[in-house]
């Protein structure tokens, strides 16, 4: 395989040699073609250059023969110009005499028309003023009429409003004393409601105050009847398990619940017999320490015919068979003892038939205040006598003391004493809750009520000072009233003798103007005749001006035109002199042109030989390198084959290998799984029985095993281990850890809703900046748009505007152009052409807002003919100031704007090359040729 490595490295090496070979004569055969090109290029140019230095030698001869003639027609002309304006200026100095002369007539007329005005208006001026002045006695004497006219209406308006105001005053003053009363009976009333009230709202809030404390304890109530209902259901569902039970216990009392009858004579446990209260059951479970579980029997020979059955059970079974204990007998009194509370029999309760069992286990046992009574009063007792404490401590008269927590077994008493003193603590706080909701649901409908009433009374109140309001206002308007009607009385008399004094003065002053109304009339009749006079004598000046003046027009206008001519004939002279000299100079130049012609084209004829010979050199050179690269090509493909074969046995071999090595693999992957769950079982054994099996089975020789039966003993181990089940001892510890779980994820709830709500105000902060900064953009990149939009189209109107102005964040833009010549429509109804330049527009509007040093634009101008790809070029010489363009096109109209043009060809087969040209370095060649 190495060997075939080796191979396919000196075929892999020989191929890049020869490709690399090939690429040389590649690029010197693109290099031989571009200077091809350049050459016929040239000699096209030169060509055509000739052709065009001929057709301007030619022109340029043709043009001095035209010049000669036009020169010959500007002499002839000039001449003709010269006599005409001669006799133009004869002409113009007569005209100018006879207008100075209609001016000094003119003149002497429009004075003496002036002094005439004059005098007129004057006059006219007078009679002005007297029909003014006669307007205005006229008017003052109508006036003065209609004045004394009000002023006598006015004086009976004012004794008419005397009589009345006197007899409103006295029926505003009985008014006021009606709402006085009024007033005093309302505030009594008001006093009276504010007073209910207020004792009603203190009702109000006592009641608050109890139904809030009542609430508490409802509360506190159900929580702790919840949790003592949570530790009921624990025991009780412990004692129908039969927890602390031992298994062969268990079965008798499962058997004798059958219908069988095999264990009838079986009483029940003594747990079952004996109750005690939770404050003794400790000290009754002490003394009966491992006999709680004893079965009670009323057989003994039963138990005994009974015996293998009993045999084949779990474990050991304890009987207490009621036939076998007689009465029992004892006279010793303790009842003197002064730390001795009694026999501990006398603190529990049983059926009269269990009394010598009870009597038998608990008649000698004495219940003390303290372990240290115990110990002194053990030694002075009789023999057989034991002594507890209510902790379940323990002396007997033996000198064992048991101290220390009570086995698991000797819970039965306590459980069942608990659970009946549950049972009662619930009913008692059921009955308690009742109680509660129902008092409770008293104080609501009593709030209820108060706060109707106190709705009543608030309404009331409210209407109360309503009318109050009123009625005081009505008061304040009739003492305003009252106030202001004395107030009257003296004035309506002032302004009756006032008004009598008026109406005898406008009697005197209406016969005074009459008088000057007379005298005004006489002058006005003179001043009117002297007027007629006056305007006769003006209109004859003014048609003797008026002929003047017709006659002098006819003369300015003839003088005029006259001058006119003078001007254009000199005018036409200028512009004969100067195109002379115009003439002269394009002669010259003309003939400068015949002779640089001549010299451009021997030069340019020159230049083609020259390129011939140059591109027939390079035609040979191009067909040379066609050949290596075909040679080249074939000695590639050929090595291209032996690669191919070498490599197709390589991965033959690789596969074989690979295959292998992968079998290899998966044995050790699955021998480590083995010893991974090897070393598991053995941690296992260790952990669960204390068993080392690497040491039990050092020996171990691989034997028959029934591993069926095996794990079938295991899943009935485990059963049985699952029945067992646990007691839950820690239920109130892990109810207070829940509460407090509970409360630190409720201070973790505020946490996040205060977080939530600090986010949704930076959300709100958020938005409001991006809508300002939206709309900001928006606006520039809307005003960049339609200026660069009339830049591409030529003119016409663009716009985008936003769909949805209340949520600009979320609208749409809708883009509306209307290009030179059409109607204004959306974007959708556009040409492709149009479209694309539509695009074109907002593209760069975009891009004119936040400019970047780079843009990558791919075929953007395929859709566009031309003229609009002229445009685009504009648009992209303007943009290319500040930012670097890279085009993808096909269109020649922007190539030729490119400073670099980069190509990518594949001349061999799956091998790309780019080729870049410079248009700067290729225009420099034929300049400098």
């Amino acid at each position: 395989m190495a060997r075939q490595d080796s191979l396919i490295g000196n075929l892999g090496e020989q191929i890049i040699e020869t490709e690399h070979k090939l690429n040389q004569t590649g690029n010197s055969l693109v290099s031989v073609q571009s200077k091809i090109e350049q050459q016929l290029q040239r000699i096209d140019f030169l060509r055509a250059r000739v052709a065009e230095l001929k057709q301007r030698k030619e022109s340029a001869a043709e043009k001095i023969e035209k010049l000669h003639e036009q020169r010959n027609i500007f002499e002839e002309n000039s001449a003709q110009y010269k006599n005409e304006s001669a006799t133009c200026e004869k002409m113009l100095e007569e005209k100018s005499r006879d207008v100075e002369r209609t001016e000094k007539a003119i003149r002497q007329i429009e004075a003496e028309c002036a002094s005439l005005e004059a005098h007129l208006e004057d006059e006219k001026s007078g009679i002005i003023d007297i029909v003014r002045r006669t307007a205005q006695l006229h008017n003052e004497v109508q006036s003065i009429s209609v004045f004394r006219s009000n002023l006598s209406s006015q004086k009976d308006r004012l004794a008419s409003r005397a009589q009345t105001a006197r007899a409103e005053l006295e029926g505003l003053l009985t008014e006021k004393a009606q709402h006085n009363a009024r007033l005093s009976d309302i505030e009594k009333v008001l006093a009276e409601l504010q007073d209910s009230l207020e004792s009603k709202r203190k009702d109000a809030e006592a009641l608050d105050r109890s139904s809030e404390a009542d609430q508490k304890r409802l509360a506190h109530s159900k929580e702790a009847r919840s949790a003592l209902n949570s530790e009921l259901t624990i025991l009780a569902d412990m004692e129908k398990r039969r927890e602390g039970l031992k298994a062969g216990a268990k079965s008798i009392l499962q058997n004798r619940s059958l219908e069988n009858n095999q264990f009838d004579y079986v009483e029940g446990i003594l747990a079952d017999i004996i109750e005690a209260d939770v404050e003794y059951a400790n000290a009754v479970e002490a003394v009966l320490e491992g006999q709680t579980d004893a079965l009670v029997v009323n057989s003994t020979s039963r138990v005994l015919a009974d015996t293998e059955t009993i045999q084949k059970l779990d474990g050991r079974v304890n009987f207490m068979c009621l036939d076998q204990i007689g009465p029992f007998v004892d006279k010793i009194d303790l009842s003197k003892c002064p730390a001795v509370k009694g026999r501990l029999v006398e603190f529990v309760k049983f059926h009269s038939k269990y009394a010598p069992l009870v009597w038998k286990l608990l008649g000698k046992t004495v219940l003390v205040d303290s372990l240290q009574e115990a110990v002194e009063r053990v030694g002075k007792t009789a023999e057989g006598y034991t002594f507890v404490t209510l902790k379940g401590e323990y002396v007997r008269a033996d000198g064992l003391i048991k101290l220390g927590p009570l086995g698991r077994a000797t819970g039965l008493i306590s459980r069942k004493s608990r659970l009946r003193q549950l049972q009662e603590t619930i009913a008692n706080m059921t009955s308690e809750i009742a109680a509660l909701e129902d008092q409770i649901e008293k104080n609501h409908q009593a709030k209820a009520h108060l706060d109707k009433l106190c709705q009543d009374l608030r309404t009331a109140i409210y209407e109360a000072n309503t009318e109050k309001t009123q009625v005081g206002s009505k008061l304040s308007v009739t003492e305003q009233n009252i106030k202001r009607l004395r107030q009257e009385e003296p004035l309506i008399a002032s302004e009756m003798d006032l008004l009598a004094e008026q109406i005898a003065q406008s009697v005197q002053k209406e016969y005074d103007s009459k008088q000057k109304l007379q005298e005004l009339e006489a002058v006005n009749s003179q001043r009117t005749a002297r007027i007629e006079r006056l305007e006769a004598k003006f209109a004859e000046q003014k048609r003797q001006q008026q002929a003047s003046a017709d006659k002098l027009t006819d003369l300015r206008v003839a003088l005029g035109q006259i001058s006119e001519q003078s001007k254009a004939l000199q005018q036409i002279m200028v512009s004969l002199q100067s195109q002379m000299q115009e003439n002269r100079t394009a002669a010259e130049t003309a003939r400068e042109e015949v002779r640089s012609c001549s010299e451009q084209l021997t030069a340019a004829q020159r230049n083609i030989l020259d390129c011939e010979a140059g591109a027939s050199e390079l035609f040979v050179e191009k067909e040379k390198n066609q050949k290596d690269s075909q040679r080249l090509h074939k000695q590639i493909e050929r090595l291209v084959e032996e690669r191919k074969q070498a490599e197709e046995l390589i991965r033959l071999k690789r596969a074989e290998k690979s295959q292998t090595e992968q079998a290899i693999n998966e044995l050790k992957i699955e021998l480590s799984q083995l010893e991974v769950k090897q070393q598991d079982l053995v941690e296992r054994v260790q952990e669960q029985l204390q068993i080392d099996l690497a040491e039990a089975y050092k020996n171990y020789t691989d034997q028959e095993v029934d591993w069926d039966r095996i794990r079938q003993e295991i899943t009935e181990l485990r059963g049985k281990i699952e029945r067992l089940g646990n007691v839950n001892l820690d239920a109130i510890d892990e109810q207070e850890s829940l509460e407090n779980r509970h409360n630190f994820l409720s201070t973790q709830v505020q946490d996040l809703n205060s977080s939530r709500a600090q986010l949704l105000q930076l959300i709100n902060r958020l938005n409001k900046k991006s809508r300002e900064k939206f709309r900001q953009t928006f606006e520039q990149i809307r005003s960049h748009f339609q200026e660069i939009f009339r830049k591409l189209f030529g003119g016409g109107r663009a716009d985008i505007i936003l769909e949805d102005a209340e949520d600009i964040l979320e609208a749409g833009i809708e883009v509306i152009a209307r290009p030179p010549g059409k109607e204004t429509r959306s974007i959708a109804m556009l040409s492709g052409g149009e479209k694309s330049m539509t695009a074109l527009a907002l593209l760069f509007a975009v891009f004119k807002t936040k400019p970047s040093p780079f843009c990558f634009l791919d075929e953007v101008d395929a859709a566009l003919d031309e003229a609009n790809n002229e445009r685009f070029n504009m648009l992209l010489r303007e943009f290319q100031k500040d930012s670097q363009f890279i085009i993808i096109t096909h269109a020649k109209r922007t190539m030729s704007i490119a400073d670099v043009l980069v190509g990518i060809t594949m001349q061999i087969r799956g091998v790309s090359k780019k080729i870049s040209v410079k248009f700067g370095e290729v225009e420099e060649e034929p300049a400098a040729a």
